[in-house]
């Protein structure tokens, strides 16, 4: 895969070693930095530290853009002078970074006296703000658009409150391959998707006119899809999946509701590209709708809440969407029986958080296995292992493997499931050796597995004495490890090989 934020390096200045380490100290009480990954065709291509300094009047701040490359090496500032952001979105395409911002007196957080001076002393309106910075580091242009934010007081306790004034749909950033960037925002009054070229010119602004709760952007070469939520029973089904294509412009949608033959809503566990055909695809469960309210509870998950699996590939047309089915309601794969149990000597019911494409064109489902043991006809269960659930092209599904992690007590059939399950799942994707690694976020512990070689990598702790860790993807086949000194009060990152 080729790396143009590389390019972007050798320009702006010249670095003979291959930094993998930055620390951020906390300076000062007004100077907040925030960190956001650089992307583009969904691969990890650098990182941006956005700081904002000193405040410059009433409603302005000094702000600082450093570039990094995917190795955590500065490569470039750009400093700039602009009223309050906050910084949500970030994208790169033909050599160009695009930023979207939410330029407001009132962005972000304040505390009552700094929003009351805030609201006062506001000139202009609340706008978008779409910044596009060259490779040589000039800020080359600007898109702005108006918007209406939502306002909320957040209760802190005592007499105090501080107020938030936000989108009410964050903006979403995609670049499209030789054309531009997609964008997608909604705020109090309407829902947008922009597409906007590299030079940050509009192309074409288009209405989303459903107002649903959720919106989900993802592109694939000059392909958009929407993938909106309804706020409708049953509760994890709703989704619905709007297309449109940059090559004409925005012009035709595309609209389909996410369900089988037979009707029964899908669970949307995962809406990413494939890292073979780089085409879109989404990946989840098929609800049974007998039991479509049964998802809370370790009795819930015993009773059939899915008939099964499904993976589906995307395309422009209704007719290009390939959609592969799996249901374990017929009893037809070994080893899981019609209620989704997984038997043998430590049985489990999978509780399924997500889902990825592997080389082989199957598709792994990841879940927190959730342990069963019987004793004189009462259940009681726990939480212990990260399983992974193959679909192969065909549709036969089998059970991978499954890895020993945190492990709960043991729990009675009410016990809520998010109350136990603490588990969080992450991929990160080697394309040279055309490998997978999951890393399994426990209470207690990180764990590294790679998918291919069936192995258990590394176990890390979370904490170890004053300093907090945590674990992220970061560019093919390596992971950013936060460490987060409480002493010190400092943030240490770096960039670790698997």
């Amino acid at each position: 895969m080729t790396r143009p934020f590389l390019l972007l390096s050798l320009i702006l200045t010249t670095i003979a070693a291959q930094a993998q380490t930055k620390v951020f100290k906390e300076v000062g009480e007004d100077i907040a930095t925030q960190i956001k990954a650089i992307s583009q065709d969904n691969a990890l291509v650098g990182y941006l530290a956005f700081t904002r300094l000193e405040k410059t009047d009433v409603d302005s701040f000094n702000y600082r853009l450093t570039i990094m490359d995917e190795n955590l090496n500065d490569i470039g500032t750009v400093d700039f002078r602009e009223r309050r952001l906050d910084l949500m979105a970030v994208s790169f395409e033909q050599d160009v970074l695009c930023l979207g911002y939410v330029e407001s007196a009132m962005a972000g957080v304040l505390n009552g006296s700094d929003a009351r001076q805030a609201y006062r002393h506001a000139i202009k309106k609340d706008q978008l703000l779409f910044q596009f910075i060259s490779l040589k580091g000039k800020i080359i242009s600007t898109f702005t658009s108006p918007v209406v934010l939502e306002a909320a007081p957040i209760y802190t306790g005592g007499w105090s409150y501080k107020y938030a004034s936000f989108l009410k749909h964050g903006i979403q950033l995609e670049n499209l391959a030789g054309v531009g960037f997609a964008a997608f925002y909604g705020d109090h009054d309407q829902r947008e998707l922009l597409l906007l070229d590299a030079g940050g010119h509009l192309i074409k602004r288009k209405k989303v006119t459903v107002d649903f709760p959720d919106y989900f952007l993802q592109t694939s070469g000059s392909d958009i899809y929407l993938l909106t939520k309804m706020h409708i029973t049953p509760a994890e089904g709703g989704y619905q999946l709007h297309s449109y294509s940059a090559a004409d412009s925005l012009k035709k949608e595309v609209v389909l509701d996410l369900k089988d033959r037979q009707g029964n809503w899908f669970k949307v566990l995962s809406f990413d590209n494939d890292p073979t055909t780089n085409k879109t695809y989404i990946a989840g469960c098929v609800i049974n709708e007998d039991r479509e309210k049964d998802f809370i509870t370790a009795h819930d998950l015993s009773r059939s809440p899915y008939l099964g699996v499904f993976s589906m590939t995307l395309g422009p047309t209704k007719a290009d969407v390939k959609t592969t089915y799996s249901y374990w309601t017929n009893s037809a794969y070994p080893g899981i029986d019609q209620d989704g149990l997984f038997a043998g000597d430590n049985e489990f019911y999978a509780k399924y958080a997500t889902a990825f494409r592997n080389f082989d064109g199957s598709t792994v489902f990841v879940a927190s296995a959730l342990v069963v043991k019987r004793l004189l006809g009462l259940a009681k269960y726990k939480f212990a292992d990260a399983a992974f659930v193959t679909q192969d092209a065909k549709g036969k599904l089998k059970l991978d493997n499954r890895i020993p992690c945190d492990e709960t007590s043991y729990f009675g059939p009410a016990g809520k499931l998010d109350a136990f399950d603490h588990k969080g799942f992450y991929k990160v994707v080697n394309q040279d050796t055309k490998t997978n690694f999951i890393i399994v976020d426990d209470l207690t512990n990180i764990y590294i597995y790679n998918f291919n070689n069936k192995k258990l990598m590394r176990t890390i702790s979370h904490k170890d004495g004053h300093t907090i860790i945590h674990v992220f993807p970061a560019k093919e086949g390596h992971i950013m490890v936060s460490e987060f000194d409480g002493k010190a009060k400092q943030t240490r990152f770096s960039i670790e090989a698997l």
